[in-house]
């Protein structure tokens, strides 16, 4: 019995080390051999606070080269004032506090149901509610309760 195992499995091995070589071998093309410059040493401070703006050619650190779009893609462009605001839950945008600094659509027409400004949101005076309709909603600190995290 013994010595039909070591034949079998020798047999196996051998079926296996001879279907092994059938396969030519393959060469990377030198022109596809990667030739970016690869950062060998610790990043400064500078470096990695400002990474992002950084490119992986240049400065051969792998960011988004935003200091390269400002030089060569949009340097003699002149930019548009875009708002942007990031309003949380429980907010009351009628409040008299807000009256001189919420931001408001002078292209819509509140409330008729019609999307003045072609934008694609319909009577979008004061932006758009991307969540919905919410209900039972909770605010960050009870979120925070709910995760544990009573650290802050």
């Amino acid at each position: 019995m013994k010595t039909l195992k070591v034949l079998t499995a020798s047999a196996f091995s051998a079926f296996l080390i001879s279907s092994c070589g059938s396969a030519d071998i393959l060469s990377t093309p030198i022109e596809n051999i990667d030739a970016t410059p690869l950062k060998v040493s610790e990043l400064t401070k500078a470096e990695k606070e400002n990474w992002g703006h950084l490119d992986l050619v240049k400065d051969t650190i792998p960011g988004m080269s935003v200091d390269k779009a400002y030089a060569e893609i949009i340097k003699n462009k002149k930019g548009q004032k875009v708002i942007v605001a990031v309003i949380d839950s429980g907010i009351d945008i009628d409040h008299e506090d807000l009256d001189d600094v919420i931001w408001t659509n002078t292209d819509e027409i509140p409330n008729n149901g019609i999307d003045d400004d072609k934008n694609g949101y319909i009577d979008d005076v004061h932006g758009w509610n991307f969540l919905g309709d919410g209900y039972n909603e909770q605010l960050e600190f009870v979120r925070i309760l709910a995760s544990g995290d009573t650290s802050n």
